[in-house]
């Protein structure tokens, strides 16, 4: 018993994390161009928040990003936030349980913009404006975590200016004295691009609906999902609604069908609340290469070219970002997750029809040259329609191999010949290739042969 007594009137042990310690493995494992990418997404979440409707429901709404050597830049018009929800939750490291949340958002987490700050830099100010309250917090990192005063960060002067105010609400985050590996890559065109290029593919729906998005002066265009549609050709498309008690709903769309042959864009897009998550994805996580656990056999094929036509897409939205399948930091879907398992059936039942048609598609080529097959000619003067402009509910539909005439029937003709006589009749006969050679004998052993 005193034992005990003596026990309990020890000091209790600390298990609490050190600031350094913690903004080391808070960093540590997610990629630069991702924590850009996380502050896009708290801008898109403002725009969200300003309760947008009708076409372009982002109309008027702006986000600039600036970067080099010298530091980074991210302002928007957005609305911003007040100084209680900067001092209760956005500051944060986690969600706090009881948070006003943004409802279809895509900065589920908690965690983006302070990794993303930490990770560019030792020097940080974040300045936000709503129509009727102003806040500004500055933060000198060294000093922040050498200090014991706990785990606060300290307010500052906020002076309106022509990026954010009251008259023009929205938020504007600067980071400089950057660290040596990011002021090497902020310094890099390399870098520029990768970082426009994945605003483009992550954002693509946000900019198509009006959202301008900037990076160091250009200002980036909507990259659109288009699958090929005529009279007897159609993509598959299916909605599913997953209920679950006392639980926000999600709404589920998939699209399968056929695109300009493009291998890097072909494959799967996972998107999440209108944010992509995977892109053109080709590997096993979204079904390539599947085999049938009962038989051991290959229920879809693995990528290959032939396949570059393919496009599917996969669509997830809930009022809860805590329901829709993605990881924390938006590169992958969570496997776990009911959602995504029960959809990924069907995933797979749609996807089958259109790799058979590829299948066809190719073997009819293959008879019939690439000039002359009546499946591609007939694919190839489809019209481009965008995803979003398809139907909810329909099974893909295309014309079988052989039901499409298109003038006389053909059939391929392939040979080996030696190397000095092909060379010796390309020269003899004024033409370029093997090819023409073949189909110029052809046409004078048929012509001499008909003449007789």
């Amino acid at each position: 018993m005193a034992d005990t007594l003596q026990q309990q009137n020890k000091p209790q042990i600390c298990a609490e994390p050190t600031k350094s310690f913690f903004v080391e493995m808070l960093t540590r494992d997610i990629p630069l161009e991702q924590a850009v990418l996380d502050l896009v997404d708290n801008s898109v979440d403002g725009a969200k928040a300003m309760r947008p409707t009708g076409e372009q429901p982002f109309e008027g709404r702006q986000v600039d990003i600036t970067f080099s050597q010298d530091g980074f830049r991210i302002v928007d018009n957005c609305g911003g936030f007040d100084s209680k929800a900067a001092r209760d939750y956005a500051f944060r490291f986690g969600r706090p349980a009881g948070t006003p949340r943004t409802e279809h958002s895509i900065g589920q987490f908690g965690v983006g913009m302070k990794r993303a700050l930490f990770k560019f830099g030792n020097h940080f100010v974040v300045r936000s404006a709503t129509t009727d309250d102003e806040w500004a917090v500055e933060v000198n990192v060294p000093e922040w975590e050498s200090s014991s005063d706990g785990w606060y960060f300290p307010w500052a002067q906020f002076t309106p200016d022509e990026n954010v105010s009251k008259a023009r609400p929205g938020t504007d985050v600067f980071v400089d004295n950057l660290r040596p590996e990011v002021r090497t890559r902020f310094s890099t065109r390399l870098f520029e691009n990768l970082i426009i290029g994945l605003i483009k593919s992550k954002h693509r729906q946000f900019i198509s609906d009006g959202l301008s998005i900037s990076v160091n002066g250009q200002h980036l265009d909507a990259t659109n999902l288009y699958l090929l549609v005529r009279k007897d050709f159609q993509p598959g498309t299916d909605e599913i609604l997953f209920q679950d008690r006392g639980e926000d709903d999600v709404n589920v769309r998939i699209i399968t069908g056929i695109g300009h042959s493009s291998p890097r864009e072909a494959g799967w897009y996972v998107i999440c609340n209108g944010r992509v998550v995977l892109e053109a994805d080709r590997s096993s996580r979204t079904g390539w290469g599947l085999l049938e656990e009962q038989s051991d056999t290959i229920f879809m094929p693995s990528f290959h070219n032939q396949f570059a036509r393919f496009r599917g897409i996969v669509s997830f939205d809930s009022k809860d970002s805590s329901r829709v399948p993605w990881n924390t930091t938006k590169t992958d879907v969570d496997h776990d997750n009911h959602v995504w398992q029960r959809t990924f059936g069907r995933m797979m039942e749609m996807m089958r029809p259109v790799i058979s048609f590829l299948n066809d598609l190719d073997n009819d080529i293959d008879e019939h040259t690439r000039e002359h097959s009546p499946l591609l000619d007939f694919v190839s003067n489809a019209e481009s329609v965008k995803a979003e402009r398809l139907p909810a509910r329909a099974a893909f539909a295309a014309p079988a191999r052989g039901s499409i005439k298109k003038g006389q029937k053909t059939v391929k003709i392939q040979y080996s010949k030696p190397v000095d006589q092909v060379d010796f009749l390309m020269n003899e006969l004024s033409v370029a290739s093997a090819k023409a050679v073949g189909e110029k004998t052809f046409e004078l052993i048929f012509q001499s042969m008909r003449d007789e």
